[in-house]
């Protein structure tokens, strides 16, 4: 925290009132789930950001963005959205829903944002910002919300304000995670339960590698695939009968049918999604019962479902994971959603990760770029601290 109070302080030449650490969301099993309204495990990881507010005694909205070196400024007389603010439309957001509510009073502002999350995409941008500042605000102004009427103002403030998809789903993880558990969340009802990860201890346990690629490689293609997904899914679900889900569609029959009015590109996108989310109501089994190997397993599937059905490829993460199904003591891997780029997931014993390690040298020395490892630990929620 002493880091993102210097920032400000040099900044703004006054220490913050507030600051809020705010995690990262990591989507391990089930990152296409929305479109078919199936199943998904979330958690929280070590990827943060940070945000420091102090008051100003005009009307003045002052942010600086210290990891990117990027400064911006609005007053409460013209909070409007404007594309070329990137990141600070989701400040705007969070105060300008606060103040259309009645919730808050027009009130000057120093922000400073700082952290690794601040790279990611705009998914995880937008939820990290919005909601890390609606939870500042509510401490350091008493606006007396509670965690339920937080959610409602962060999903309106991103799907209206800047009109982005928002994942209703990790907005919940941010505010009710419980270090050592992970959500397995069903979002037909929206139901989620909190159960511990087995894999942090004993035999099996969870790495997360970070292929350093450029960010852009496979940026783009995934946000492509998510908008594809998403209007695939919606083709196909209109032409089923009204009490018929989505995710309960046999993928046998989207595998050896010709659906009427779907392309044969549209139908593997949805033989992908509805996949997807069968692995990931397998992989609950494997966290309820503690079975490492299940678990791994349905990772990997959904993993190749990723590259072979939805064509989702990077020669670095492919080549990462094809040797990590190759090597004894690792039981499965996959790419995970937190935001990054090509972060993967692997579940292996200790024999498994001396083993992984000679591969990842091997990685850096073929492709030249430096891999970054660290242990799976659930995090916790959003935290405050005064300064």
């Amino acid at each position: 925290m002493d880091k993102i109070s210097a920032f400000h302080t040099d900044n703004y030449k006054v220490k913050p009132d507030i600051i809020c650490q705010v995690p990262g969301v990591c989507t391990l099993m089930g990152a296409f789930a929305d479109f078919c309204k199936g199943y998904c495990v979330t958690g929280t990881g070590t990827l943060g950001l940070r945000i420091a507010v102090s008051k100003r005694d005009d009307d003045m909205v002052k942010i600086y963005n210290a990891t990117r070196n990027d400064r911006k400024q609005f007053s409460y007389s013209n909070i409007k959205y404007r594309r070329e603010d990137k990141w600070a439309n989701f400040v705007k957001g969070a105060i300008s829903i606060l103040i259309d509510e009645n919730i808050m009073k027009p009130q000057g502002l120093d922000i400073t944002v700082k952290g690794a999350l601040l790279f990611c995409d705009n998914l995880t941008i937008s939820v990290a910002i919005t909601v890390g500042l609606l939870v500042a605000l509510n401490e350091g102004l008493s606006l007396e919300l509670d965690r339920s009427a937080i959610i409602r103002l962060a999903y309106t403030a991103i799907t209206k304000f800047s009109s982005l998809n928002c994942r209703f789903r990790d907005i919940i993880t941010l505010m009710y995670a419980e270090e050592g558990k992970v959500f397995c969340f069903d979002l037909q009802t929206m139901n989620y339960r909190l159960i511990d990860f087995p894999f942090d201890r004993g035999e099996a346990y969870c790495l997360v590698v970070d292929p350093n690629v450029p960010p852009q490689i496979l940026r783009e293609e995934i946000e492509e695939k998510r908008q594809e997904a998403h209007d695939c899914c919606k083709k196909l679900s209109a032409s089923l009968p009204g009490e018929y889900r989505l995710r309960s569609y046999p993928v046998k029959d989207l595998k050896s049918h010709i659906i009427p009015g779907l392309t044969e590109h549209e139908r593997r996108t949805c033989e992908y999604v509805i996949s997807e989310t069968l692995a990931t109501e397998k992989g609950f089994r494997g966290l309820e019962t503690s079975d490492s190997r299940l678990f791994a397993k349905q990772l990997s599937s959904i993993f190749f479902g990723m590259r072979d059905v939805f064509e989702i490829t990077c020669p670095e993460v492919d080549w990462l994971i094809k040797r990590a199904s190759e090597t004894d003591g690792v039981f499965g891997a996959s790419l995970v959603s937190n935001g990054a780029t090509g972060s993967i997931f692997v579940v292996l014993d200790e024999s498994g990760e001396a083993a992984y390690r000679t591969v990842l040298e091997d990685y850096q020395r073929i492709f030249d770029f430096t891999p970054e490892v660290r242990r799976f630990v659930p995090g916790g929620s959003i935290k405050v601290i005064r300064n």
